[in-house]
């Protein structure tokens, strides 16, 4: 297996987990947070979860404007467009958050359909203290953060009373 098809398979995978801890969240649920916690809500941590793989694949790896940015996401979250949003404060709508997200993965998908293993060793600047490969970012950003993410929903799920996984 090549690094593009090992990028792939890793990414589906946590996908399935990040959708599968997402899956059967509904109503109050996507906004409740818990008394004294300092977590945020199952909705707010899954618009940032994917987010943060708009933001790592398009603008950072890609040098492109963030999907977010366009489409007028902002507005259908009932959100004014910010660099560092706060997702508690996005409309819940479940069916554009569940648009947004295919939205980002169909876009992460067609990136990795467009590169080769050579292209994962394209050095990105990292705030401008290191660069890394943008195999690095994927690793980091995109598959390590989402998979902690998709940890939290399921807590959060498990600590609700809800089954936290589907498997």
């Amino acid at each position: 297996m090549n690094g593009v098809d090992s990028q792939k398979e890793t990414l589906s995978l946590v996908h399935d987990y990040l959708e599968g801890a997402f899956s059967g969240v509904e109503g109050e649920t996507l906004t409740r947070t818990l008394p004294g916690a300092t977590i945020g809500s199952i909705g707010s941590i899954y618009l940032h979860a994917i987010a943060s793989e708009d933001w790592a694949v398009q603008e950072l790896i890609q040098g492109k404007p963030k999907l977010i940015d366009s489409g007028g996401w902002f507005e259908r979250l009932g959100m004014k467009p910010a660099k560092d949003p706060d997702w508690s404060s996005a409309n819940m709508d479940l069916v554009v958050i569940r648009e947004l997200a295919q939205t980002v993965y169909a876009a992460t998908d067609a990136y990795l359909n467009s590169i080769t293993d050579a292209d994962l060793d394209k050095e990105i600047d990292w705030f401008g203290r290191a660069t890394h490969s943008a195999a690095w970012v994927l690793a980091d950003v995109v598959h390590a953060h989402l998979g902690t993410h998709a940890g939290e929903i399921a807590a959060l799920k498990g600590v609700m009373g809800l089954q936290g996984l589907p498997w």
